[in-house]
């Protein structure tokens, strides 16, 4: 890849997670440099990109447009009506904390994050799953961080996850397809599910194997905070097969472990990592961010 020489692309963990130097606001827009940022983020799967300062509102959308289309998250009910799950720029807030009078507020509502912490999603996932389209990328700008160290944003690589299975089970997951519901009801404790109103979206299939649409790789394609069950197999059956490969994935994939700083804008690719947020700093201090989903098309199967 033809790299600008004042932006350095340098790898940072065992499965490649690049870091990008030396972008600036006025580089926005520039197709080149897109180009570049979707060839890094395809062939690395994480990307930072090193900020010197807090993006504005118009700002941070010129930068997540440089990966794709933002997403506009509207999904379908099952009576086929359109219903709005979040807006175009979501504030990720995983620093709030769940007050006794807030629980009383919000009822039988839950987000599906940490008991205390609503925000914050410990267990590793893939965003967006219970979409037919899901986002084919996040685009997360860091906002408010805690004081100290801790909070880290932690990746496993689900393309090598794939790599690692073994032939029986290959054949095992070949062709099969995951159901995925917004309110999945519990269905793999202790992962809590969430309810609420954005349980009327319809639920969706996506292949367990994934082949990726913009780059000759294929992953494990999994969700165990939205997934219900597995087409077309019995129920605790297929439940314990997508727990056994979460299971297998969570030991075997190569992992990295992003380290926030100030102003960061950090995308990952929806198609081959999974993550997760380390709940290790203080309770009751922000970790706060914006967020923007990059448009996907719909997952296409790969042969296992």
């Amino acid at each position: 890849m033809g790299v600008r020489p004042d932006v350095v692309v340098r790898p940072t963990s065992e499965f490649g997670a690049a870091e990008v130097l030396g972008v600036t606001t006025a580089d926005f827009g520039d197709a080149g440099l897109a180009e570049e940022l979707r060839a890094t983020l395809w062939d690395h799967g994480v990307m930072v990109i090193r900020l010197a300062g807090e993006l504005t509102d118009d700002e941070a959308r010129a930068l997540a447009s440089m990966i794709g289309p933002i997403k506009d998250p509207v999904g379908l009910t099952a009576d086929g009506t359109e219903l709005r799950y979040a807006e175009d720029r979501q504030i990720m807030d995983s620093g709030f904390v769940l007050t006794e009078e807030l629980r009383e507020q919000l009822g039988d509502l839950s987000f599906g994050g940490d008991d205390l912490r609503p925000g914050l999603f410990e267990g590793f996932h893939t965003d967006d799953t219970f979409a037919e389209r899901p986002a084919a990328a996040s685009v997360l700008h860091a906002r408010e961080l805690p004081s100290g160290p801790g909070g880290a944003t932690r990746f496993i690589d689900m393309r090598a996850a794939l790599a690692a299975l073994d032939p029986d089970t290959r054949a095992r997951v070949a062709g099969r397809r995951a159901v995925y519901a917004y309110d999945n009801g519990g269905a793999f404790p202790p992962r809590p599910a969430s309810t609420g109103p954005l349980s009327a979206l319809a639920p969706v299939t996506h292949p367990i194997v994934r082949a990726h649409a913009s780059v000759p790789t294929r992953s494990l394609y999994i969700d165990l905070d939205r997934a219900t069950h597995v087409d077309g197999m019995d129920v605790a059956e297929g439940r314990a097969l997508l727990q056994s490969l979460q299971d297998h994935a969570e030991a075997v994939a190569p992992r990295y472990a992003h380290e926030w700083r100030d102003h960061d804008v950090l995308v990952w690719d929806n198609a081959s990592v999974q993550h997760a947020a380390s709940g290790d700093f203080p309770v009751g201090e922000p970790r706060r961010f914006w967020r923007f989903m990059i448009e996907g098309s719909v997952p296409a199967p790969a042969a296992s």
